[in-house]
This record gives structure tokens, sequence and C-alpha cells, in this order.
């Protein structure tokens, strides 16, 4: 009788391990399913991306202008590119809302001008970027980006007086500090050498004085016509 009962928990627990091994695979296969419900798509290492979109989300128009604390600085990483390629390199690598920058500076490549600014769609609906790695610098910083490679090759003089330029207005209408624009990299915990050991810090500063000087010369002269 032994053998018997032997034989008979042996089947017992090869069932159990059977509806164990199905659950399982019940389990995983409806966590997939919610996954890519979700738009998150499971990569063969085990690491897990968004999936690809073909455009941005489509979003309401904001009321209002949302509270901007922090300018961040980047560069493309690229020698060329324009607000369609980027956004759509972004979009295929998951980032719903397209190019995670909020502006875009050309260098004269890819039918973008040199020095040519172009507010993305991040800007145009006032959403939170997608350039850095910290929530708060996405939520609270502004994301410029400058087409190039300036580990490569430094900024052009256009990119850089229309860099300044954009400061000077974005610092004007949000309160935003020069304590409170700096690279990429700088902003601790980003772990990054953007935008580049050759984008040129002293010309961008030296641009911005230039058009505070100008902005307060033009005032004073104001002034003084109106006085008389």
């Amino acid at each position: 009788m032994l053998p018997k009962n032997k034989d008979k928990i042996r089947r017992i627990l090869n069932v159990t391990k059977i509806q164990r091994i199905a659950s399982s695979c019940i389990f995983f296969l409806t966590f997939i399913f919610f996954l890519i419900q979700w738009g998150i798509t499971p990569l063969s290492s085990g690491t897990l991306v968004h999936a690809a979109h073909s455009a941005p989300v489509p979003v309401p128009k904001p009321i209002k202008m949302r509270e901007w604390h922090y300018i961040v600085i980047h560069h493309s990483g690229a020698f060329s590119g324009n607000e369609a390629t980027i956004e759509a390199d972004h979009l295929r690598r998951g980032m719903e809302n397209g190019m995670a920058y909020h502006f875009l500076i050309g260098n004269g490549s890819t039918g973008l001008g040199d020095g040519e600014v172009r507010e993305g769609h991040r800007w145009k609906y006032q959403l939170p970027g997608g350039h850095c790695h910290q929530e708060f610098l996405n939520t609270y910083g502004i994301g410029i980006c400058l087409v190039g490679n300036f580990n490569r090759k430094g900024p052009t003089p256009n990119q850089i007086k229309s860099l300044a330029a954009l400061l000077f207005r974005l610092q004007a209408q949000f309160y935003i500090s020069d304590e409170n624009i700096h690279g990429h990299g700088q902003f601790y915990g980003e772990d990054s050498d953007c935008p580049g050991k050759l984008f040129p810090w002293a010309n961008l500063w030296a641009s911005l004085n230039k058009i505070y000087e100008f902005q307060l010369m033009s005032s004073r002269n104001e002034h003084l016509i109106q006085g008389k």
C-alpha cells in the first residue's frame, strides 16, 4: 500500500506544480498586457521603457504660464538637427510630449537657421521638460538646447547671441536670477558633461551683459526724452 500511496502523492504534487506554473504564466501575461495598455514595453534585458509614439499626445491649451525657477542649457550632442528630427527621436524613445526641451537653437544645419530659435511643444503647452534626470529640474527648469556637439566644436556666435537674447527675455518674464542659470551638468546630481567642454560661458555672459547695458541705456534715454 505504501508504494501506491507514494505514487498518488507524487501525482498530486505534479498536478499542483503544473497549476502553480500555469498561474504564474497567467499572471505574467496579464502583467505584460497592462504594461502595454499603459504605454510601457518590456525589453529583453529586463528593463522597462515607454513605448514609442508617432506624435506628441494631445493636451489642452494652457490657461496661464507655469512657474519656472531655473534655466538649463544643453547641447544636442549631434552636429546637425532640427526640431522635427529631435522630436522624432524623442518620440521614438517613448517621450509622449515630444522634444524634451522647451527651446531649440539651430546652427544652420538641416533647415534650421544659424541662431534661429524654435519653441517646442512643451513650451507652447507649458508642459514639464524631459531634459534632466531629476524631476524637480524638469518641473521647474526651462530646457534650452543648442544644436551641436560642444565637446568637439563650440557653438556658433549667432547661437550664443540668440541664447543671450532668449535668456534675457525669460529672466525678465519669470524673475530668474543668474544663479539659477546653468549647463545641464552643472546642476548637482545630473552626472553629465552637457553642454560640453567647449561651451563658451564667458562669451555668453558677456553677450548677456551687453543686452542689459543696452536696455539700461535705452531706459535712461527714454526717461530723459520724457523729461523734456
